[in-house]
């Protein structure tokens, strides 16, 4: 199971998330996001984490601030164990977990 860990840029976990069964999670300054992260960076709706058959992938929504992967702006990227995207003032890791 993929787990997403919200941290801050230095590091420091703030969250923790579980994708279990979600098809769909939505990450976004709105308090109606999945994930919300409150900052003026972030778009309201700034990004999905979507399942494609047994794999998910993160897509930008056009946010305007954008979503970065190793510095580069990305619209849509495979997650896998140990990739580090962030957003905004938040880096969201992703773990793979046997629980």
């Amino acid at each position: 199971m993929l787990e997403i860990h919200v941290c801050n840029q230095q590091g420091k976990l703030l969250r923790a998330f579980a994708l279990g069964d979600s098809d769909e999670v939505l990450v976004g300054r709105d308090e109606n996001c999945d994930i919300q992260i409150r900052a003026k960076s972030v778009s309201r709706e700034h990004c999905t984490i979507e399942r494609e058959g047994q794999d998910f992938v993160l897509r930008d929504l056009g946010s305007t601030g954008g979503t970065f992967l190793d510095g580069k702006r990305v619209d849509r990227v495979r997650l896998r164990d140990g990739i580090a995207v962030t957003v905004g003032p938040a880096v969201l890791k992703f773990f793979e977990s046997d629980i």
